[in-house]
């Protein structure tokens, strides 16, 4: 069944399966050890977000141990954004096919994955067409440095909202909301200062906008609602 009025508010009564305390403790687990280990690219990664020049020192450097967490950090994000997801899927009553628990979680973790992959390979494929390839793969790490924030900033955000009630849980809910939304403006933003930044024609930004961007989540919108 699908709800029509997507407010979040909790229209069944929700109660945490005891997998989620266990997914939630595993990435608590997981980002102290990332803070302990890569504290300072860590940080270095966060501001990128934020800092242009950073994040294109970052990708020049491209270190050793800065691919190292990269490749940690896409893990989290894959394991926090199909996380965020069940949930949202779970409290707008959105299960498609009437898939529910762990197999609905393991689906999303699945989509996020082969969407990420699907995205390397044709932004690889359209650098090399273009001839070049190397700002187009500078592009993708900057799109993938909100990725990365986005795993980040969803840990503790889930834990509120999973384990809060009433007003409260509302309140989380609602900054769930704000922070996926700013994340995401963020990530245009800096697609289009990038287009300034590296003489990339507005015109091959929006196209690729339309079609690695919003066309995945049009589509996947549809698949919640089970006409795909």
């Amino acid at each position: 069944m699908v709800i029509n009025n997507m407010e979040w508010i909790e229209r069944v009564p929700f109660h945490p399966p005891a997998w989620m305390f266990i997914l939630l403790f595993l990435l608590i687990g997981i980002f102290a050890w990332i803070r302990m280990y890569y504290g300072t690219i860590l940080l270095q990664t966060i501001q990128a977000s934020a800092n242009f020049q950073i994040a294109s020192r970052m990708f020049q450097d491209n270190s050793l141990l800065q691919k190292q967490l990269d490749n940690v950090l896409y893990l989290f994000y894959f394991l926090s954004a199909g996380f965020v997801l069940y949930v949202a899927e779970t409290r707008f009553q959105l299960l498609p096919y009437g898939l529910s628990g762990p197999k609905l979680y393991f689906i999303n973790f699945g989509f996020l994955t082969g969407y990420f992959m699907a995205k390397i390979v044709l932004v690889n494929l359209a650098g090399f067409l273009f001839n070049r390839t190397r700002i187009f793969r500078e592009y993708l790490y900057n799109s993938f440095i909100f990725n990365k924030l986005f795993g980040i900033t969803m840990i503790p955000l889930l834990i509120f909202v999973v384990y809060t009630t009433g007003i409260l849980r509302e309140v989380f809910q609602w900054t769930a909301i704000v922070t996926v939304s700013a994340i995401f403006l963020m990530r245009i933003i800096r697609g289009i200062v990038f287009s300034f930044k590296k003489d990339v024609s507005i015109f091959y930004m929006f196209l690729y906008l339309c079609a690695l961007e919003l066309a995945p989540l049009a589509l996947f919108y549809r698949w919640l609602e089970g006409i795909l």
